[in-house]
């Protein structure tokens, strides 16, 4: 299929925004590690971008009702824009943190907002045969992008200064901002439920109760978040050291094999996106229980090359997962929805993600770090089992 310029003008805005917001995200969290040798305060950052997230997704139904969508687009990466180069005036100048935060917070709004009016883009630009392979190489190039991202960021860092890593990202915002003029939606405002923003917010919610199937698809990601924490930095270095009875460098293997699985699952489904649209919800619950049960053979497993391998496996399976679920969602639900349920969605996985992170931190500290992996791959099947005989239930309804 050959793509139009409105989809690869969102490809090369997906791409660049998410590189430099972790490249300012590192700059950031860098200059306030030095500044302070906190890192309670460095941190902050990450709750404060997380959090700020939550808010946007919450949000975006408000601010489409009043702002058209493609005007939105545009003044998000603006804003973005004029973020960096107020952070830099202000680092330049050692301003007070609570500015720095004041900052981080509007950015990740702001950068909160694009998820949603990507799903939108999506759905105006591509047919329901070709959302996969689209999602596809969005999320390919995307993770590949991330996972070099952090490598050089941090080697940018080294060399040249932290500074010079948030001029970097204002380089990638413009480069997002002239790729955002050639993408083509319609511009307007979105149908005002009411006044009231309150009123507004559970709207969303009603829009999505109304829909039983796409409500239960995100209920089960906002549970594989909330106990998907299990891959963050902390939990899988002890992973590493006390199970496994390895060094950093494992540590280091690990995450990069991870990623590696992720890459190759978005190029398989790629190849065969129409393999994967035939019985979504099937596949779906298929994936999940692969996933559960690597989760198991990884937590048990005591071998570094084996562990290697398991990991390798999880990165293509949740991500075939992923992508066969945000396709049925955008192909499900009508254009005029998509905003409004996609911002709620985001919002409800950052508050998982920064539950998950507290749970699953302080069940770490009080049983031994293998029984997490366990733990998580029992519940997924569970969750897997569950989710089929709901689906087949409701036969398929949306």
């Amino acid at each position: 299929m050959q793509y139009n310029l409105s989809f690869y003008s969102l490809l090369i805005t997906q791409l660049s925004t998410n590189l430099a917001f972790s490249f300012y995200t590192m700059a950031l969290t860098y200059y306030v590690y030095n500044l302070t040798n906190s890192v309670f305060y460095s941190s902050l950052i990450t709750f404060i971008s997380v959090g700020s997230k939550i808010l946007s997704g919450l949000s975006i139904s408000i601010i489409t009702e009043r702002i058209k969508v493609k005007s939105l687009l545009t003044f998000n990466t603006i804003f973005q824009i004029l973020s960096i180069i107020l952070l830099l005036i202000f680092i330049k100048n050692s301003a007070n943190l609570i500015i720095i935060y004041a900052l981080i917070m509007f950015l990740s709004f702001v950068n909160g907002i694009f998820t949603p009016l990507k799903s939108r883009i999506l759905k105006e630009n591509l047919d329901k045969e070709n959302m996969a392979k689209g999602l596809s190489i969005i999320t390919s190039l995307d993770q590949i992008l991330l996972f070099s991202g952090w490598i050089l960021g941090a080697w940018i860092i080294s060399m040249i200064g932290n500074n010079n890593l948030l001029v970097l990202s204002l380089v990638l915002l413009s480069l997002a901002f002239i790729a955002v003029i050639n993408i083509k939606i319609e511009n307007k405002k979105e149908e005002i439920n009411s006044k009231n923003p309150i009123r507004t917010i559970m709207s969303s919610f009603s829009l999505l109760n109304r829909k039983p199937l796409i409500r239960n698809l995100i209920v089960i990601e906002c549970l594989e978040v909330l106990i998907g924490s299990i891959w963050i930095g902390s939990v899988t270095l002890k992973f590493v050291q006390e199970h496994l009875g390895q060094d950093v460098t494992w540590w280091g293997y690990i995450n990069a094999n991870y990623y590696l699985g992720t890459i190759f699952g978005a190029f398989v489904v790629m190849k065969y996106s129409k393999l994967f649209n035939h019985q979504p919800i099937k596949k779906i619950v298929i994936f999940m229980m692969l996933y559960g049960i690597l989760l198991i053979l990884y937590s048990v497993n005591v071998i570094d090359i084996i562990a290697l391998f398991l990991v390798l496996l999880v990165g293509p399976v949740l991500q075939i997962k992923d992508i066969i679920q945000e396709t049925f969602i955008i192909n499900n639900i009508d254009e005029k929805d998509m905003i409004k349920i996609t911002g709620l969605k985001n919002s409800l996985v950052q508050v998982s993600f920064l539950f998950s992170i507290l749970i699953v931190g302080y069940i770490t500290d009080h049983i031994e770090i293998q029984y997490i992996y366990t733990i998580s791959g029992i519940i997924t099947c569970i969750i897997a089992v569950i989710f089929s005989k709901f689906s087949k239930i409701k036969k398929l309804h949306i």
